[in-house]
């Protein structure tokens, strides 16, 4: 009879089924913790990369902002200066302004009445609005010396421009009525006589030169200002922005446009800043000839309704790389005028409508599109099309966009 023995017998297959869950679980476990890890790893790793592309963002705003704040003051002294310099070089030769040039005339006019200041030396201040008005914006940044530096040269743009709208140097020596009156009532600005008289006039005049001497304290408030230059420098150091960043930051665009090749010209183009008063169209030809045609309504206070007048010009044109050049024809430059919409007495039109038809057309001549082909028939500009290729972008330089459609 066989021996029992006395050791409990051991179930094998039993203990490794065992093992073989342990060991899945543990695996379940250390693969879940792996997978929460990463997940909240590398969200949080998105979140931080948005967090610092929000932040260079923003700063390369509020930077390219005060850079461009201090641009507009540097213009505004090279404005200064060279108005000053005209109106001393006018009072030195006050007795033979007939000999000087009409463009120092009027600059010296427009540098001492409110005819107008130039747009371009205007202070634009949405960014600062924007930085001032979000926490975000607070949070986003951080840095306290760069927040800092923001905050003191938003603080001094602010009581600068106060400074130039309240203080008595800043203030234009002719009032409001007086140009009101030189425009409107009286005879000082109808002829070339009569402006250089006013110009004599003006320069004459006590408020006129202590205006003049003031240049120096306008130019000492704008020179204030431009010690942030080295302020800027030490918020691109704080953020780590380069030049070549900012300028693609202000270059950067979502238009998808291309240079425009000759094919694409081909037909009328409508300039897109137009008005009832006022209208230019080009028609290019396959033959590179062109035809340029402005219409412009205007009127006067001798007569009721309005006089149109066509100009037309032909010419040639050609597409140079990316640039549109244009060489206008001025033996085919034609002026028409249609009398028919006007309203005025026999002896009216007889008296009146030769000399102010005449005046028009002076003015005309001087200024704007006719006198550039006049003195330089040759015009060159560089060209974008849009995606449709019926938007058209001409860019000369020194001057402002022009816009043209595709007349369909």
């Amino acid at each position: 009879m066989p021996k029992l023995s006395s050791k409990p017998a051991t179930n094998q297959g039993g203990s490794g089924k065992s093992r073989s869950i342990v060991k899945e679980l543990l695996l379940t476990i250390i693969a879940t913790t792996i997978s929460i890890v990463l997940t909240f790893g590398t969200a949080a790793w998105f979140e931080k990369r948005e967090a610092d592309k929000a932040r260079r963002l923003l700063a390369m705003t509020i930077i390219s902002d005060i850079d461009q704040s201090l641009e507009v003051v540097k213009n505004r002294i090279k404005y200064e200066d060279e108005c000053c310099a005209i109106s001393y070089y006018l009072m030195r030769n006050c007795h033979r302004l007939e000999e000087i040039g009409s463009d120092s005339i009027l600059a010296f006019i427009y540098y001492v009445t409110d005819f107008g200041f130039p747009r371009e030396l205007e202070m634009a201040t949405s960014n600062e609005h924007i930085f001032n008005s979000s926490q975000d914006s607070w949070r986003t940044l951080s840095d306290k010396k760069f927040l800092g530096n923001v905050q003191d040269f938003y603080s001094a743009r602010s009581l600068m421009e106060r400074q130039r709208k309240e203080s008595v140097f800043f203030q234009k020596p002719i009032s409001g009525e007086e140009e009101y009156s030189l425009i409107m009532e009286l005879d000082d600005m109808k002829s070339d006589e009569a402006i250089l008289a006013t110009c004599r006039r003006l320069l004459q005049t006590p408020r006129v030169q202590n205006y003049i001497g003031w240049s120096s304290e306008r130019r000492s408030l704008y020179n204030s200002l431009l010690q942030y230059i080295n302020v800027n420098e030490e918020n691109k150091f704080l953020m780590g922005i380069t030049e070549k960043e900012l300028e693609e930051f202000r270059n950067q665009s979502l238009m998808v446009i291309r240079r425009a090749k000759e094919a694409d010209l081909v037909g009328t183009w409508d300039a897109v800043l137009t008005s009832d008063d006022n209208h230019t169209e080009y028609t290019f030809r396959k033959d590179r000839t062109f035809t340029t045609l402005q219409t412009k309504k205007w009127n006067h206070y001798c007569f009721r309704g309005k006089i149109t007048t066509q100009i037309t010009v032909s010419g040639h044109w050609e597409i140079v790389g990316d640039t549109l050049v244009k060489s206008f024809d001025l033996q085919t430059l034609k002026i028409d005028n249609d009398e028919s919409g006007i309203t005025c007495s026999k002896e009216e039109r007889e008296k009146q409508l030769p000399e102010v038809r005449q005046l028009y057309m002076d003015r005309l001549m001087g200024s704007g599109f006719l006198k550039q082909i006049s003195s330089d028939n040759r015009v060159a500009q560089s060209t974008n099309l849009d995606r449709t290729g019926t938007r058209l972008e001409l860019t000369e330089t020194g001057k402002a966009f022009l816009h043209y459609q595709k007349r369909q």
